[in-house]
C-alpha cells in the first residue's frame, strides 16, 4: 500500500497490494502508528510522508480523543496535544489524510464515514471499543459495501470460538494484540506470543499482524519470522517526545523507521504465513446469498402468479 501525497484508494486491494509486495521481497510488513494531529496538523503530514519514505507499508492514523481506548501514557499524551492543537475528530482528520492508509475511530454516520475517508485516500479501518455481534457486523457490513477493510483486533485471552468470529469477519488481515494491558513501548516480547499467533492461524489464512509492545528491530525481526507484519506505535511517539525539537522531527521519524524496516526480511521458513490475501467476510457472503434466494423465489413465485393470471383471464375469456 502507497503512502501518497495526492490521496487515492484502491480499498481493500490496497491492503491486499501492500502485503503482496512485501511478500515478493521476502520482508514482512512494517506498520508504523502515529495520531492524527500530533503535534500538529503540518506535522502530521510530515511525519507521514517520513514514514513512506523511511519503508512502512501501511500506515495506522489514530484519531485523538480525549479517553483513547487500551492506550497507554504516551499516546495518551499525544492524543491530548492533537485535540489541544486543533485535530478533534474525524473531518478534521480526513482533511490530513494525504498519505495514512488506515484509519480510527469514528462518531458519526459510518456509511458517510466509509465514503468520505475512501475519497480521502483510507483503504480500511480499526474499530476498539466496538460492541462484538450486531454493532460489529453492521460496521463490516458498511465497510464492505463501500470498499473498505476492517481490521479485526484479536486480543490476549480471545477463546476460540471469539477468534474464529473475527477470521470470518476480516477481509484484509487481523490485528493480533501481542499482550494484556495498554499500548507502550516494552523491552521484550511475551515468551508464549508464538503460540498466540499459532492459535489465530489456524482459524484463517488471511495475513496476520502483531502489535503492542514492539520497539526494535529484534523485535520486528521475532514478529516478521512468526506471523505477516508488524505494528510499532508508542516507541515512534516516544521518540518525537524525547527530540524535543533538536533536529526535525520528521528526520527522526524516517531515520526510526529505515532502522526498524531492517528487521522486516524473514528467514527461510518463516512461521504462519498467509496463504490467500483477502476475503468476502463469512457475514456478508450469507446475506448476499440470503439475498440472492430471496430474489430469485419473488421471481419464482411472480412468474407463477402470472401464469395464474394468464389462466384466469382466459378462462373469464371463454366463459364470456
Amino acid at each position: 500500500m502507497k503512502a501518497t501525497a495526492a490521496p487515492t484508494n484502491n480499498g481493500i486491494k490496497g491492503i491486499e497490494d501492500a502485503f503482496s509486495a512485501a511478500k515478493q521481497r521476502g520482508r514482512a510488513t512494517l506498520i508504523p502508528y502515529i495520531c492524527c494531529g500530533y503535534d500538529s496538523p503540518k506535522k502530521t503530514v510530515d511525519i507521514l510522508l517520513a514514514m513512506q519514505i523511511g519503508g512502512a507499508d501501511i500506515i495506522e492514523l489514530g484519531v485523538p480523543c480525549s479517553e483513547p481506548f487500551a492506550d497507554g501514557d504516551t499516546n495518551k499524551e499525544s492524543h491530548k496535544i492533537a485535540i489541544n492543537n486543533g485535530t478533534t475528530g474525524m473531518r478534521d482528520c480526513l482533511r490530513i489524510l494525504e498519505t495514512a492508509s488506515l484509519v480510527e475511530e469514528y462518531n458519526f454516520d459510518v456509511d458517510n464515514m466509509c465514503q468520505d475517508a475512501a475519497m480521502s485516500g483510507a483503504n480500511g479501518f480499526l474499530m476498539v471499543g466496538i460492541e462484538e455481534g450486531k454493532q460489529e457486523l453492521d460496521f463490516n457490513s458498511i465497510c464492505c459495501k463501500n470498499n473498505m477493510s476492517s481490521i479485526q483486533l484479536v486480543r490476549p485471552g480471545s477463546s476460540d470460538r471469539r477468534i474464529a468470529d473475527l477470521a470470518g469477519m476480516a477481509s484484509s488481515f487481523l490485528y493480533v494484540v501481542s499482550s494484556k494491558g495498554k499500548t507502550g513501548a516494552r523491552n521484550a516480547l511475551p515468551k508464549d506470543l508464538d503460540d498466540a499467533v499459532a492459535r489465530v492461524r489456524a482459524k484463517t489464512d488471511l495475513p496476520l499482524v502483531v502489535g503492542f509492545g514492539i520497539s526494535n528491530p529484534e523485535m520486528v525481526k521475532r514478529v516478521s519470522n512468526l506471523s505477516d507484519g508488524a505494528v510499532v506505535g508508542s516507541f515512534l511517539t516516544d521518540c518525537i517526545m524525547k527530540n524535543e525539537g533538536k533536529v526535525r522531527d520528521e528526520d527522526v521519524i524516517l531515520q526510526k523507521i529505515a532502522h526498524l524496516h531492517r528487521g522486516t526480511i524473514q528467514d527461510i521458513g518463516a512461521k504462519n504465513q498467509a496463504s490467500k490475501l483477502s476475503q468476502v467476510p463469512l457475514h456478508v457472503k450469507i446475506n448476499s446469498y440470503i439475498n440472492k434466494s430471496s430474489m430469485l423465489r419473488v421471481r419464482r413465485c411472480s412468474s407463477q402468479l402470472f401464469r395464474l393470471a394468464t389462466i384466469h383471464e382466459t378462462v373469464n375469456a371463454r366463459a364470456a
